[in-house]
Formats: C-alpha cells, structure tokens, sequence
C-alpha cells in the first residue's frame, strides 16, 4: 500500500521552521504485511458489538453520558 508523501493544511499560514523541514524528509511508516495481516485477524475474533439495551436507553442524556439516579446529589 502506498501512501501520499505530501500532507497539507490549508489553515497554516505560518512561515515553516527547521523542524517542519525536518518532518517533511520523513518517510512514511508501513507496517510490514505479516503485521498487517495479524491485526485484521486478531479485530475479527472480536465479539461484535451489542446495542444497548432499553434501560441504558432510559439513562441517556443527549450527550451519551449515562447518569445514575444514586449517584446524583440530594436535591
């Protein structure tokens, strides 16, 4: 698999420095295939992933948070 060289921000509009220099000469990383291939086995022995059910529904807030009744503080 080959990667792009090239990355680029359009909202960087500061002037580079020795180190941006320094990272544009880097290489891209690639993992050799036997790694690869072990991690794409190893993620599909996982168990799938369960929905919740309807009492953790119940819980919810709009933000995903879960807020137990006996964990609020005494009103």
């Amino acid at each position: 698999m080959q990667y792009p060289q090239r990355i680029f921000c359009a909202d960087d509009t500061s002037p580079k420095d020795d180190i941006d220099e320094l990272f544009e000469k880097l290489l891209p990383v690639e993992p050799p295939p036997a790694l690869i291939q072990r991690i794409i086995t190893s993620v599909s022995r996982l168990p799938k992933p369960t929905p919740p059910s309807d009492e953790q529904k119940k819980g919810e807030s709009r933000e995903g948070l879960v807020v137990q009744k006996d964990h609020l503080p005494p009103s």
